[in-house]
């Protein structure tokens, strides 16, 4: 009779461990999934609308991954990070480029770039400086187009603000290639004036 007092003790004290544990693990799965979502092999290119109704494309294409996140409470924060996979130097190796949306909690937000080669060991970072978007809820003050054939190139165009975000100005066009696997400027040129630089691609 002890016996089976003890034994039904113990079974009872396994069980309540075993739906404890469940139970954290139930929990830590559900806040988990709040803010972050995985979306693998998810395809198809990045493109916006401009006034003028055209389509934009950054050139990227086919992401290899792409990460969602939650904003802060003030509506800022990284909201999602797509991965890339390209061989851009023609090594065999695939390297990678990623897009990361910030947001600050406005109607203002970022489109931050890194670009890494594979050297086989690890990824190198080569991003030039200032590899962003800078946009706006109608105008972009900066936005960079990848391209991929014939070689890699990159092309950037920017123009500063003025009075108001919305007000147009003259762009510079800066064109960035790759060689001796680092990037360097081709030609930085003054471009066209405009308010929303997607439209001058």
């Amino acid at each position: 009779m002890i016996q089976n007092k003890k034994t039904s003790g113990m079974w009872r004290i396994v069980v309540l461990g075993i739906l404890l544990i469940v139970g954290v693990m139930i929990i830590y799965f559900i806040e988990n999934n709040k803010h972050t979502k995985n979306v693998v092999a998810e395809t198809g290119s990045f493109t916006v609308s401009t006034e003028s109704g055209e389509t934009f494309s950054d050139g990227l294409q086919n992401s290899s991954n792409i990460r969602r996140f939650e904003p802060d409470d003030s509506g800022a924060g990284i909201t999602e990070i797509a991965e890339y996979t390209y061989d851009i130097n023609n090594d065999g190796r695939p390297d990678r480029i990623t897009r990361s949306r910030v947001e600050n909690g406005t109607v203002h937000f970022q489109y931050v770039y890194k670009i890494e080669l594979n050297d086989n060991e690890k990824y190198v970072d080569i991003t030039p400086r200032n590899f962003y978007t800078v946009e706006g809820a109608e105008c972009a003050l900066q936005k960079l187009q990848f391209s991929f054939k014939p070689d890699f190139s990159v092309t950037k165009i920017s123009r500063p603000m003025a009075d108001d975000w919305n007000t147009p100005t003259q762009s510079t066009k800066t064109v960035f290639a790759l060689w001796n696997n680092k990037i360097h400027t081709v030609s930085s040129i003054e471009y066209k004036t405009a308010c929303d630089v997607s439209e001058l691609y």
